[in-house]
């Protein structure tokens, strides 16, 4: 009998497993391509990010989420690409524009990839409970060739008791895990 009793348990516990992650994996979604052999000694730069959101500053927040990532994923050299000159830092939706320059600064500083993107949304949903709601676009330029070598998309929302940041933090680590160097 008592055998029985622990069968009971375990099979509970395990739908109760099975709930949770649905109800997690309800709260997210990400796609991406096969992502490129990174080394530690890769030189990234992170581009400017547009901002397609509402949100002032959306784009620079993911910049600077996604350059503390890569470094805490074991990038040793992540730097800036300079801002274009007349690009507004609140509402950035300048994506494409000033890919020329970037691609030549780069080079002239032994860049090997760029990392850019797009923010789609960044903000806390109306309502009672006022969750925290972010998605973005990243891609991965090899500067010698000008191609895009990876691209990811993701979306992520949270509790109502989480903040934005620590949403986008966990999603853009999310996003950016396939590129932490392997040795």
């Amino acid at each position: 009998m008592n055998g029985f009793k622990g069968g009971k348990r375990l099979a509970w516990w395990g739908m109760a497993a099975v709930a949770a992650s649905v109800l997690l994996a309800g709260c997210g979604t990400l796609k991406q391509t096969a992502a490129p052999t990174l080394g530690a000694g890769d030189t990234v730069a992170v581009g400017s990010i547009a901002n397609y959101t509402e949100t002032p500053s959306a784009g620079s927040s993911a910049a600077s989420i996604a350059a503390s990532v890569l470094r805490a994923n074991g990038l040793k050299d992540v730097r800036f690409a300079p801002v274009e000159a007349g690009s507004s830092a609140l509402f950035d939706t300048a994506q494409r524009e000033g890919s020329e320059q970037k691609l030549e600064w780069a080079q002239s500083q032994q860049v090997k990839y760029i990392l850019t993107g797009a923010v789609e949304e960044w903000r806390y949903k109306t309502g009672v409970d006022g969750e925290p709601v972010v998605g973005l676009t990243l891609e991965l330029i090899d500067v010698e060739s000008g191609h895009v070598v990876w691209s990811a998309t993701g979306a992520r929302s949270g509790w109502s008791r989480s903040s934005l940041s620590s949403v986008a933090a966990s999603l853009i680590g999310s996003v950016l895990a396939p590129l932490a160097p392997r040795h």
